[in-house]
């Protein structure tokens, strides 16, 4: 009877002193640690690119195949030519040329941003990657969050054209990103995720496309209100900005469309009038139950009328994403 008692204590004792054991949280993740210098690998044959090293005064060199440069490095590559930039061996960049972009580093090497101006890039960011810790800077805006693989392409951002086209293209090919553009975000892009801006008018247009799956976007209305909106293929979001006079605030006006062309939400306002201000409101908004059917079924944003959407847009990729050979990510 000593005996049993003693063993059942003993079994108390050792399952309240593992009880804290258990119920410890895990370790929190590390961020990844970046080389600290960006490798240049993999150049196509008679492919030119030049490196302008950080710093006044630096002169523009060839670059060295499996040479190291500097965060900070201004590459431009020649039209046709291929390479790898690589911060890591599992985080890595294929790059197509004409391209212009510069790799920068902070908190010892533990935050990487891509600044790229133009060019096709193949993407592949490593999965341990913490939020915020690998962007991607464009001039319509960041891709942050990002992990697995993605495409992108810059073509002519920004310039005075007046003829619009597809000149910024993003897909995910595995795992995800979040975009904050220019006046709009999104979230939770995954897998086989794409869309695409035609722009002109030095950024004062823009038309957002969807191209596969369904992008979630947020999009600022005015009065610190945002207005979510679901990207799906060939809906598309309309955006024409100004400058105030006598400001430097943008007068942003927006046209959300269904991908058969209905209108769902347009309105206009006034970036930064402060608080206690209206910057902006609603002019106009048509809501999935203003466009039902005779049926009672949705006519804008239902099922039938996006897959016809979808037939209508035609193919759902951009030509830009898919002239890029995927294999070279591998």
């Amino acid at each position: 009877m000593v005996r049993n008692a003693m063993l059942t204590m003993l079994l108390g004792a050792l399952t309240l002193g593992a009880s804290p054991l258990a119920a410890q949280e895990a370790p929190e993740a590390k961020p990844l640690r970046f080389d600290p210098m960006v490798r240049v690998m993999d150049v196509s044959a008679g492919g030119t690119i030049t490196v302008t090293p950080p710093g006044e005064g630096s002169a523009p060199t060839k670059a060295i195949p499996y040479k190291a440069y500097p965060y900070g490095s201004r590459f431009e590559v020649a039209e046709g030519t291929t390479f790898r930039a690589i911060f890591s061996n599992l985080t890595y960049v294929v790059i197509r040329g004409p391209a212009i972009f510069t790799p920068r580093a902070a908190d010892q090497w533990r935050k990487v941003m891509l600044d790229a101006q133009k060019g096709d890039y193949n993407l592949r960011v490593d999965e341990r990657a913490l939020p915020g810790q690998f962007e991607l800077i464009t001039p319509l805006g960041t891709f942050t969050d990002m992990h697995g693989m993605a495409k992108l392409h810059l073509g002519d951002i920004g310039k005075e054209k007046t003829v619009t086209k597809d000149d910024f293209s993003f897909r995910t090919l595995a795992g995800d990103a979040v975009f904050k553009g220019l006046h709009y975000t999104m979230s939770g892009m995954t897998q086989a995720n794409a869309f695409s801006s035609a722009d002109s008018q030095g950024l004062q247009t823009s038309t957002v496309t969807g191209r596969l799956g369904e992008v979630k976007m947020e999009i600022p209305s005015g009065n610190g209100q945002a207005t979510p909106f679901s990207l799906t293929p060939g809906a598309s979001v309309q955006i024409t900005r100004a400058k105030a006079e006598g400001s430097d605030n943008w007068v942003v006006s927006v046209l959300t469309l269904y991908a058969n062309g209905q209108a769902k939400n347009y309105f206009c306002y006034v970036e930064n009038r402060g608080e206690g201000y209206s910057t902006g409101e609603l002019i106009a908004e048509v809501l999935p139950q203003d466009v039902e059917g005779e049926d009672g079924e949705e006519g804008a944003e239902g099922g039938d009328a996006a897959e016809e959407g979808a037939a209508a847009a035609g193919d759902i990729v951009p030509d830009e994403l898919n002239d890029f050979d995927d294999g070279m990510l591998l």
